[in-house]
């Protein structure tokens, strides 16, 4: 009898079920195991990647710098705070990047961008940036010389015979300004790119060959020279190689700076009020600057540019070096002044003002660039005086 009930409870679909139930069971729990649990591992670790690359987003690479464009950055540590009380001292009006140790430790403006319309100067305001420019134009002439179109020995009499002492006068020699040229004439009408830089050519004279004399004609005849290597215009060829292939996005020329809802307007001090007058915008000051000082710029992007030439995106480092070598130490050379282990830029040009000192390792760098220029004073000071808390430069200013 116990056993015919036995037999009766063994219903074998029973056992097969709960089975068949617990194998579903432990397949769920594998599945959430190695297939759930994994990939929020992932997850957890991408996220320490991202936040180790938008850390790592602070290293003055082109690319990081483009991560982290339009963002201002305020400064949070004691030496951060200590550089930024050091421009409100001055009462700085414009753009600040400041980078240390490979981390960009401020970014943001000071002042108004435009005063009538109470707009401040923040990271995506664009400023002219000035003599700056030569050194783009120096960077194009560069890239002829790495392609052997040009070469840094050849005269200028094989591109413009007519130009007082052509004959030795050398590409070296214009880049460095100890062509001796000078233009004393300047136009007083509106002209085509073309033209303003034919003009200055046509209006070169000698003053003293060999010597330094800092002079735009020298440019202008380096810009007619790419014209004449390349075939095309000075500002195709910057905006294909600058505003194209290195993404400078916020870099144009001065017929589209005037139109731009983030430029800036230049100002006058007196009686120490920053913004005392507008120095109304006049085209032809700027538009005559053919590759000597017609661009408009953001602090980001400026340091891309700068980023792009010392990691060799631009000319190759066998190119930098034919261009500085050790005889044009603590010299102009390029558009540049060129140190050993930095460079400077500067620029100004009807109230806009342009500073750069950036370390050839790129993990230093002090941009300023201002819409205020200080009559008879120079931010370089201050920007000197930064660049020098960031490491052992002992640099000067201009």
């Amino acid at each position: 009898m116990h056993h015919k009930k036995h037999h009766k409870k063994s219903n074998p679909f029973i056992p097969a079920f709960i089975l068949f139930i617990l194998i579903i069971l432990i397949g769920i729990e594998v599945y959430l195991l190695f297939f759930q649990h994994h990939p929020e591992s992932d997850i957890k670790r991408n996220s320490s990647e991202t936040i180790a690359k938008t850390t790592e987003s602070t290293l003055p690479s082109t690319q990081n710098i483009q991560q982290i464009e339009n963002k201002d950055i305020q400064p949070t540590s004691d030496f951060a705070k200590e550089l930024n009380q050091k421009l409100e001292d001055i009462q700085f009006v414009g753009t600040a990047l400041i980078i240390h140790n490979g981390q960009i430790i401020l970014k943001k403006g000071f002042g108004y961008a435009n005063f009538s319309e109470s707009r401040l100067n923040n990271s995506q305001s664009t400023f002219q940036i000035g003599s700056i420019q030569k050194a783009f134009t120096a960077a194009l002439i560069s890239q002829q010389i790495q392609a052997k179109k040009l070469s840094l020995d050849d005269t200028l009499d094989q591109f413009y015979p007519t130009v007082p002492d052509s004959k030795k006068i050398t590409i070296r020699q214009l880049l460095s300004m100890t062509s001796g040229l000078q233009q004393k004439i300047k136009p007083t009408i509106m002209m085509s790119d073309e033209d303003f830089v034919q003009f200055a050519i046509s209006n070169a004279t000698m003053s003293d060959y060999g010597k330094y004399r800092y002079e735009a004609v020298n440019y202008s005849i380096l810009v007619g020279i790419l014209e004449q290597l390349t075939g095309v215009s000075y500002r195709t060829l910057f905006t294909r190689t600058f505003i194209h292939e290195l993404k400078l996005s916020h870099t144009c020329f001065y017929n589209d700076f005037v139109k731009s809802t983030n430029r800036t307007y230049a100002y006058e001090k007196s009686n120490n009020k920053n913004v005392a007058s507008e120095i109304k915008d006049n085209n032809l000051t700027f538009d005559q600057e053919v590759g000597t000082g017609n661009v408009g710029m953001t602090v980001d992007d400026l340091y891309s540019f700068y980023s792009d030439l010392f990691e060799g995106k631009i000319i190759d480092q066998q190119t930098i070096n034919e261009l500085w070598t050790p005889e044009t130490e603590a010299k102009y050379m390029g558009g540049l002044y060129n140190f050993s282990t930095y460079i400077k830029g500067h620029g100004n040009e009807a109230g806009f003002e342009s500073n750069s000192m950036i370390s050839k390792d790129r993990k230093n760098a002090v941009i300023l660039l201002s819409n205020q220029y200080p009559k008879n004073k120079s931010h370089s000071e201050v920007v000197s005086s930064i660049f020098n808390l960031l490491g052992p430069y002992q640099s000067k200013p201009y």
